[in-house]
């Protein structure tokens, strides 16, 4: 996740600050004892916190299900289900909404992810709904990271131009970020103390906090309920 972010970040720096070359804008700082490493632009992560999302449930397109439907045709009894499930069946209804029982009304190949009525519900469009949980359900975790984005040259001015360079950049190009699922915003700015570097290299910092989702899949998944409407 953090090479993720630092990738598609400076990615976007090396395409559109045309002020510093492509192979000075990285993750570490440059070594200033070489001379074309500079001008620079370093992006370092500093710190970070975790937040869980839906403490104590699932969260995203798994935490409500999925819905599978069926066209019955008056013949057919297999349905395939878009994922395999596991037990417990919990609902069953066919074809006139009354409750039925698995292995009375119908089987359940849970390795296949095959449902199997006894009697083929009767024709009609659409009017096989299946619902279950997935295979997994999704739990969440939100991360704000700040970064320290820092600009180097040799004099004061091309440090400058740089700064305001990669400002307008990110402004420019955060859609692009956000369409990655990172959201970064500038928090704030200051110089680099001239005896934190040696003499003739001037750096200015831009703080950023970055926030980004990671999602995990449990599997514990179980079908929830299955309806066949009478048409």
């Amino acid at each position: 996740m953090f090479s993720r972010i630092e990738t598609a970040i400076i990615k976007i720096l090396q395409d559109n600050v045309k002020s510093v070359p492509k192979d000075n804008i990285r993750a570490k700082k440059p070594d200033f004892k070489v001379e074309k490493n500079l001008p620079a632009i370093s992006f370092t992560n500093v710190d970070f916190n975790v937040e869980e999302i839906g403490i104590g449930g699932s969260t995203g397109p798994n935490k409500e299900g999925l819905q599978d439907v069926f066209s019955g045709d008056g013949k057919k009894r297999e349905f395939t289900l878009t994922k395999k499930p596991l037990k417990p069946i919990t609902k069953v209804e066919h074809p006139s909404r009354k409750e039925k029982k698995e292995n009375t009304d119908y089987t359940v190949d849970y390795g296949k992810g095959m449902i199997t009525f006894r009697s083929p519900p009767q024709k009609g469009r659409n009017n096989i709904l299946i619902k279950y949980l997935p295979p997994a359900e999704t739990k969440g975790l939100k991360f704000d990271l700040k970064y320290h984005l820092e600009t180097w040259a040799r004099d004061e001015s091309q440090r400058d131009t740089i700064t305001i360079d990669v400002i307008k950049t990110l402004l420019k190009e955060g859609s692009a970020l956000v369409k990655q699922g990172i959201f970064i915003k500038p928090i704030k700015g200051f110089n680099v103390h001239e005896d934190e570097v040696p003499a003739g290299v001037y750096g200015r910092t831009l703080e950023y906090l970055v926030e980004t989702e990671l999602q995990v899949e449990i599997p514990l998944p179980r079908i929830e309920e299955i309806e066949v409407q009478k048409v």
